[in-house]
């Protein structure tokens, strides 16, 4: 288990996707930007840090009271095992489930399709897409983007005018973060996708990069298969979300 690389590639998400504010306690950091996105608004992990007790969860539900939000701790399956059974105790319970897949980079010399449109800042035709096809707050969403450092790539497939499917890469410590993948649902299963994220693979395999790395629900077989289709074979590891019970 290459635990190194999977740090890397857990502090690269976190730059691809940026948080307003960050605050160490206990050696792990709580994320927080408002809305109902839990990556955003929750308790990380970060290397070396303390098994969770009462007195840090303690810390963290107070934190998140002042934001009118309740404890959310997010765990990974390489990092420490021992504080899920502290949240289970204090009747946490677990939200979902995503996986972290890899895919090595290859350069290849080949023609961008002319339904394919990348930029290196999102236009607001892209931004307007973002917005239809997916379900987050695009004022936050916006906000997020306007935050995040380092070499960035925003594309689309455009068919007839209208954009069907869009995604994001960002590259941090030489890896490509691959980002807020969506497709218009009457437009699936067209090959759209699956364009969109090979431009951003190919974008950053020119420019040197070797890695790619992405999250998926972990039950999306559809996606899955997409991702498969695009050599995102190797599984990294697992992460999953315990929420503070209702008073």
């Amino acid at each position: 288990m290459d635990t190194d690389f999977f740090w890397r590639a857990e502090m690269a998400f976190r730059a691809a996707w940026p948080a307003e504010q960050e605050n160490e306690l206990g050696g792990w950091v709580a994320r927080r930007s408002g809305g109902s996105i839990r990556r955003v608004n929750s308790l990380n992990q970060l290397p070396g840090c303390q098994t969770l007790d009462d007195m840090l969860l303690d810390r963290t539900e107070a934190h998140y009271a002042r934001f009118s939000q309740p404890g959310i701790v997010r765990l990974m399956s390489f990092a420490d095992a021992a504080s899920e059974p502290v949240l289970v105790r204090r009747g946490y319970e677990i939200n979902g489930r995503t996986t972290t897949l890899r895919a090595s980079l290859v350069p290849a010399r080949q023609k961008q399709e002319d339904t394919i449109i990348v930029s290196e800042w999102p236009e607001p035709i892209w931004l307007d897409a973002h917005a239809r096809v997916s379900e987050r707050d695009p004022v936050l969403f916006r906000s997020m983007l306007d935050l995040i450092k380092g070499p960035k790539l925003f594309a689309c497939a455009c068919i007839d005018g209208t954009i069907r499917s869009l995604g994001y890469g960002v590259i941090v410590d030489q890896i490509l973060v691959i980002e807020s993948v969506a497709t218009d649902g009457a437009h699936r299963g067209r090959g759209h996708a699956r364009r969109v994220v090979g431009s951003l693979m190919q974008w950053a395999a020119c420019q040197g990069v070797g890695e790619s790395v992405l999250q998926v629900v972990s039950d999306n077989a559809p996606a899955r298969a997409l991702y498969r289709s695009l050599r995102f074979e190797t599984e990294l590891y697992d992460y999953f979300y315990m929420r503070q019970p209702e008073s």
